[in-house]
């Protein structure tokens, strides 16, 4: 047998994981609502006010009522964990030093679900999605997805785009993208491009609503709550037969799109 002699680095490859952190873009403002423990919660949502130039009678449909024409929307909470084992052996041989990066393994994991887990239902509760205009993705295109939330009434302001892995090259092959990079060099630094007041992502975890149709999304951050309870809470329980302690890392957590105009997608022509 020839010789051989195998050194184990220190560092190590962490598995491959898409941490965007696109859900810190959305509504955390109820968090601290659920400290104490909770199943859901409920959001109350305001009626759409009448601006009027004439008296009105007090029980005229225009006449909003505080109690009786505000709606709750309920946001569910649900338990995800990410479950691993620690052999007895592992932590003995590394001196825990692998067990570690596990932990920050499952918190890269967290992360990329709660993005899933936002662009999910956003583009499940979007309205209908409209075309491109073309085969490949242009800034009319963009101007499409600005032009619904414009006509929904939604704020300028925490816009977000999303616009699915698949189209990166499209996407940055549009002049006006080129054009605001090349003026704004930091924008090659971050995760996302701002142009327009507009927060763009490139992201693989944008779901399909028409199978092997890419969508692009725009979405009101402020308009999705993500709420979240319990973050990697650890549950670990030993196993004497293995030899291992089984460790469960546990999120609480719920997301809800607050209306369906809050979110807008355009999607791949047929």
């Amino acid at each position: 047998m020839a010789f051989t002699k195998t050194l184990v680095a220190d560092a190590v490859i962490h598995a491959l994981t898409e941490k965007q952190a696109i859900y810190q873009s959305c509504n955390r403002s109820y968090d601290g609502l659920v400290a104490q423990g909770a199943t859901s919660v409920d959001i109350p949502a305001l009626p759409t006010l009448v601006r009027k130039t004439t008296g009105t009678s007090s029980t005229h449909g225009d006449r909003k009522g505080i109690k009786g024409d505000t709606t709750m929307v309920n946001v569910p909470l649900s338990v995800s964990t990410v479950p691993i084992k620690e052999e007895i052996l592992a932590r003995f041989e590394t001196n825990g030093k692998l067990m570690e990066e596990f932990v920050a393994g499952s918190a890269n994991t967290f992360q990329e679900g709660f993005d899933l887990d936002v662009l999910t239902e956003a583009v499940t509760g979007a309205p209908t999605a409209t075309e491109m205009a073309g085969t490949s993705l242009a800034w009319s295109d963009i101007m499409k997805l600005s032009a619904l939330l414009n006509t929904a009434k939604v704020p300028q302001q925490n816009r977000i785009i999303v616009i699915p892995a698949a189209l990166e090259e499209q996407f940055y092959a549009i002049d006006v993208v080129k054009s605001a990079m090349a003026a704004q060099k930091d924008l090659l630094e971050g995760q996302f491009v701002v142009i327009r007041g507009m927060k763009f992502y490139i992201s693989s975890l944008v779901p399909k609503k028409v199978a092997n149709k890419e969508n692009i999304l725009g979405l009101y951050g402020p308009g999705l709550a993500f709420i979240l309870s319990r973050y990697m809470q650890q549950e670990r329980v030993w196993d004497s037969e293995n030899l291992q302690a089984n460790v469960d890392f546990v999120c609480h957590s719920g997301v809800k799109l607050l209306k369906s105009s809050f979110a807008a997608v355009v999607r791949q022509k047929d």
